[in-house]
């Protein structure tokens, strides 16, 4: 497959440029571009694979010689300086480049890695510094160790090419996975490339383990660096250049994704990796630094597969301890879910159970659920359902992961092993209950303050605890004590942002409820506080935004608005393991695109109210607010049809009918609890679609039309 774009590149390279290098780890393509470049190329191409007795610089230099001879030969000082057995360039390169310097040519130096830090290597970049003008030294290599080319590139007269540019496009890499006659639906030959990074050689070596494969779209979407194809490579030409004590520390480390030095050093109890990581990285062994601040490193996915099968067949038992080690690293620097995982791939339950029950709401509270569900997803649910400490917590992380049934599963596992003797486990099974309301709104009062029983200020779960039994007396009817516990929930000692963002998005429900704007502003601007910018609290900070978004509605604040609805919705939907924010939250949506005329919007927020209280049960005083919001719902969309015969929208409409009153403008706005701009605006449109020079025309043709009594 010719490599167009890259050889453009290459032959683009300006004629004051001597250096130019290629450089990657194995199997980039290094030598098959170069090979493509010199035959597309006009100029003349002198080509030189290196050899290990090369590090001797006077032998290299009398074998470029040679290689050049045919392109530029060399005069007898020239030779009689090569002759010289410590000849370097500084005695050659004056007799050798003397005279015309003739048509402009290219000398490749292939593989150079192999007598990397040599003296021979001094010589190299001496004999860019002294080429020709229009001529280039092209070296090709893994790395550039020993090349000491900061002065060059300083000058502007190196052109370095890497990775990023040898690798193929996504496009290139299906035309390598097509031409090898693999027929591959296209998104999946695209997820393949993905996978792969662009590695030429790893994309032609997939296309081969696919050749002729019945079951090829199977294979291809667990395709993996395990694969003997592609893992006789890296062991050929990889790990067979490495000492063995290099290929145990690439295998064990593979564990260990992202990796640095404190890490590695802990996890195999040793000193001295963050140096073996650099040395490794800087000869491209397919690791590549990630994080240059706290020096972290990552293999390709694919070596770093091919690695782990090699450990699980050479070391089997190494493993779990260091996975183990590698858990208890990340514990002490309070990376809870990277603990988690490690403990989980240990196949340790203790210690799964022991951290999910101590960080489980730190984990929920920073947005990292669904990173540990998904790491509790690896242990099986035999394993949870046997542990019911485990269940109880992991239901609570699946819940506010957005998981649908599996919340409900774990609660029922925990139900039926919890000892009665046990008052904070029961209660974390209570609260559990209380959040999920699988008996629906009447039950879940009693349950949350059996669970408020143990709880004190300052501890973990208070504030989750506190709120929830807000929830359930707000929905039972009790609104003065729902408040008060909203207010001890959202006062409280804690660090517990979304419990405090749900209890300060309660009570600004309820200042606007009572019509107190100013009060509903200021609790909906300190919840949103709580959740912060880059965090959120999943389903829980759905009524944070919904009383944003009627913040900016009422203010007359339209980018605020889009952008407080775009973003409850997802909340709602994440909301979907608790009924009852999800109704809730979908019947506030209703309401607020009522107001905004957006009847569309409306219909299907509600339908999701409906489906959320269906699943609810009893409901309590949400089913009044479902039949005032739908009854609403319903008188808009009647007149819709005649509405529609002008062209008027919802909110038009609305300004239309207070026309016919004594209102000014301002009032009006009050009125609708919008800005003046805002219905002046709509004034206008109303206006314009009935072709009415003013307001007294406008009333008159509405009522001719049946628009207004």
């Amino acid at each position: 497959m010719p490599r167009r774009r890259l050889i453009g590149d290459l032959a683009a390279v300006h004629d004051d440029v001597p250096l130019i290098l290629l450089i990657a780890a194995p199997g980039y393509g290094k030598t098959l571009t170069l090979r493509q470049w010199a035959a597309a190329d006009p100029r003349p191409f002198a080509w030189l694979d290196i050899e290990p007795d090369d590090a001797e610089p006077a032998r290299l230099l009398r074998r470029i010689a040679r290689a050049l001879h045919p392109l530029r030969p060399a005069g007898d000082p020239a030779w009689r300086a090569l002759s010289q057995p410590t000849g370097d360039m500084a005695e050659v390169g004056p007799a050798f480049f003397a005279g015309s310097p003739g048509r402009p040519w290219l000398l490749v130096l292939d593989n150079l890695q192999v007598i990397r830090n040599s003296p021979a290597q001094r010589a190299v970049i001496a004999l860019a510094e002294r080429l020709p003008s229009g001529c280039h030294l092209v070296v090709a290599a893994r790395t550039r160790l020993g090349l000491h080319i900061g002065g060059l590139r300083a000058e502007g007269r190196c052109a370095e090419f890497g990775p990023d540019e040898l690798r193929l496009s996504t496009t290139e890499s299906l035309d390598v996975i097509h031409n090898s006659g693999v027929r591959l639906a296209p998104d999946r030959a695209r997820a393949l490339a993905r996978r792969l990074g662009g590695w030429p050689a790893g994309v032609y070596l997939s296309a081969l383990t696919l050749q002729g494969r019945a079951d090829v779209a199977h294979t291809a979407d667990r395709l993996s660096g395990a694969d003997p194809y592609l893992s006789e490579y890296f062991c050929d030409v990889v790990l067979a250049a490495e000492s063995a004590d290099t290929v145990r520390f690439l295998m064990r480390t593979a564990l260990l994704d992202p990796m640095s030095a404190g890490l590695c050093d802990a996890a195999l109890r040793r000193h001295g990796s963050g140096q073996t990581l650099a040395g490794l990285a800087a000869r491209n062994v397919f690791v590549a630094p990630v994080d240059s601040a706290v020096r972290s490193y990552r293999y390709h996915p694919t070596f770093r597969e091919m690695l782990l099968a090699e450990l699980r067949r050479r070391e089997p038992a190494a493993e779990k301890g260091i996975h183990q080690r590698a858990a208890a690293w990340y514990e002490r620097r309070e990376q809870t879910d990277t603990a988690v995982r490690h403990a989980a791939a240990a196949g340790d339950l203790g210690s799964v159970e022991r951290l999910v029950g101590r960080y489980a709401r730190r984990l929920v509270d920073d947005g990292r659920a669904e990173a540990v569900a998904a790491t509790l997803d690896t242990l099986g649910r035999d394993a949870i359902d046997k542990n019911p400490g485990l269940a109880a917590q992991a239901g609570w992380v699946y819940a506010f992961a957005g998981r649908r049934s599996l919340p409900a599963t774990c609660l029922a596992a925990a139900t039926a092993a919890i000892a009665p003797d046990k008052p904070r486990a029961m209660a974390a099974v209570d609260r559990l209950r209380v959040a999920l309301a699988p008996g629906g709104v009447d039950n879940m009062l009693g349950y949350a303050r059996r669970a408020a029983r143990p709880e004190r200020p300052g501890s973990d779960w208070y504030q989750v605890t506190t709120v929830l039994l807000g929830v359930a007396e707000e929905l039972t009817g009790n609104t003065v004590l729902a408040m008060t516990r909203y207010v001890r929930a959202a006062r409280a000692d804690g660090e517990n942002r979304m419990a405090a963002a749900l209890a300060l998005a309660g009570l600004a429900w309820q200042a606007a409820d009572a019509g107190d704007d100013a009060t509903a502003t200021a609790y909906a601007k300190e919840s949103a506080d709580h959740l912060g910018a880059g965090r959120h609290a999943g389903g829980w900070s759905a009524l944070t935004h919904l009383i944003c978004a009627r913040v900016a509605l009422t203010s007359g604040d339209h980018s605020a608005w889009e952008s407080s609805i775009d973003q409850a919705g997802p909340a709602i939907r994440s909301a979907r393991a608790f009924p009852w924010l999800a109704a809730a939250a979908s019947i506030r949506l209703t309401q607020l695109l009522l107001e905004a005329g957006e009847v569309g919007g409306a219909r299907e927020a509600a339908a999701g109210a409906r489906l959320a209280l269906a699943e609810l049960g009893t409901s309590g005083v949400l089913a009044e607010r479902f039949r005032a919001a739908t009854t609403e719902l319903n008188r808009r969309s009647a007149g819709t049809d005649t509405e529609n015969v002008f062209g008027l929208t919802t909110a038009e409409l609305r300004v239309l009918h207070l026309l016919p009153t004594h209102l000014t403008l301002s009032q009006i706005a009050e009125d609708m609890r919008l800005s003046r701009n805002t219905v002046k605006t709509q004034v206008a449109a109303v206006y314009r679609k009935l072709n009415a020079p003013g307001r007294a025309e406008a009333v008159r043709q509405g009522r001719d039309a049946g628009l207004l009594g």
